[in-house]
């Protein structure tokens, strides 16, 4: 008989759920993946982050990518797991359209999480140990920026528990240091380096379905403090630091089973305050995604986002990725299971974001084929 679990927003473990398993190493979910995609990017660019200006009105470009991703299963016990994360990637990317010359980013990516789930008082307590890295080449001014490279070390500590049937709570504390890789043209990366702890606490609700399914629908609450350093930013020995206070929901309608379909809605705000005047502001983010079955081997998965951020201070420039979060978009992707493990995607998206400029836009269209295959050991 199946057992129904309740897992809370940021804690990817069922925190109501039972089972034994067997204490054995073995693979899990092992995939590999490849795929092409064009995205084709429109709008009034200048860019202000590489060395050398470069502008363009139309810009289009393609990417090939490959990757590899699974689990080792190290523990796997009544009261106790322990697991082993590893995703790895390369995108190759050819651009047209640029005045200067014409860029070729490479863009290599890795990473390894453990994570310790160990059931204790009535709860469940789960370490979550990560280390990422990642590398750009030949590195692209707007509008195809890629975030620049760097190394990062995280621990994600939390414990949740069921208060009843129908209710769980959950205290979570997030620790990180990130370092950017800054090449000798352009230093100033450094000054991206980050020290960040966040604390965070939540409660969901959980609401069965009518009918005898594992049909549910989940309501999360969560609040949360951000304390972020910038060692190499500041002035008369005194680092930046920023203090964010977050807070937020998250509901989702799982009808996988009667229906054939998954929707969630999430949203949060945030306000930053900061001891640099520059970088206060007032955020708040609004994102959907729904998973619809089309058959027995057909899905259609839908991403959507809303995000805008007013600043105390208006700038006139930004920096992309910590700053420039005026956004809108939406994806799509029909996936195809054709057996035996291997399935086929296709997709499209749109996206509206702001550049290095305040109040200045492009728009990106973007459209994808991509193929995973899951070996059998």
């Amino acid at each position: 008989m199946k057992r129904l679990c309740l897992t809370v927003i940021g804690v990817t473990a069922p925190v109501l759920c039972g089972g034994t398993a067997a204490a054995q190493v073995r693979f899990d979910d092992v995939s590999f993946n490849m795929g092409v995609a064009s995205q084709l990017y429109h709008g009034d660019f200048s860019a202000v982050t590489v060395p050398q200006i470069d502008s363009t009105e139309r810009a289009l470009a393609g990417a090939g990518y490959m990757g590899a991703r699974g689990t080792l299963t190290l523990l796997a016990q009544d009261r106790q797991s322990l697991r082993l994360d590893f995703d790895a990637g390369m995108r190759q990317f050819v651009t047209n359209g640029f005045q200067l010359r014409n860029y070729a980013p490479r863009e290599l990516s890795g990473s390894l999480r453990s994570t310790y789930t160990r059931r204790y008082r009535g709860g469940t307590l789960r370490v979550v140990p990560t280390v990422e890295s990642r590398y750009i080449a030949d590195r692209p001014p707007m509008p195809l920026y890629l975030p620049p490279g760097y190394n990062s070390a995280a621990v994600d500590a939390n414990y949740s528990r069921a208060i009843s049937p129908g209710l769980a709570v959950y205290g979570r504390v997030v620790g990180e240091l990130k370092d950017y890789a800054a090449p000798r043209v352009l230093p100033a990366l450094d000054l991206l380096d980050r020290r960040t702890i966040t604390p965070s606490a939540g409660v969901t609700l959980l609401f069965r379905g009518f009918s005898e399914t594992l049909d549910r629908t989940t309501v999360t609450f969560f609040a949360a403090y951000q304390y972020h350093s910038y060692p190499k930013q500041g002035g008369l020995g005194l680092p930046r630091a920023d203090d964010g206070l977050q807070a937020g929901s998250e509901f989702t309608l799982d009808r996988r089973e009667a229906h054939g379909f998954v929707l969630t809605l999430s949203g949060n705000a945030t306000r930053n305050r900061s001891s640099s005047r520059r970088v206060e502001y007032n955020a708040g983010r609004i994102r959907t995604t729904a998973a619809v079955e089309l058959g027995d081997d057909t899905q259609l998965d839908i991403a959507a986002l809303w995000a805008v951020k007013r600043y105390i201070h208006p700038q006139e420039a930004l920096v992309p990725g910590e700053e420039a979060d005026n956004a809108a978009s939406v994806n799509a992707e029909i996936t195809r299971f054709l057996g035996d493990g291997v399935r086929a995607g296709i997709g499209g998206g749109w996206i509206r974001a702001e550049t290095n400029f305040s109040g200045d836009y492009y728009e990106r269209f973007s459209v994808s084929f991509s193929l995973t295959v899951n070996p059998r050991f």
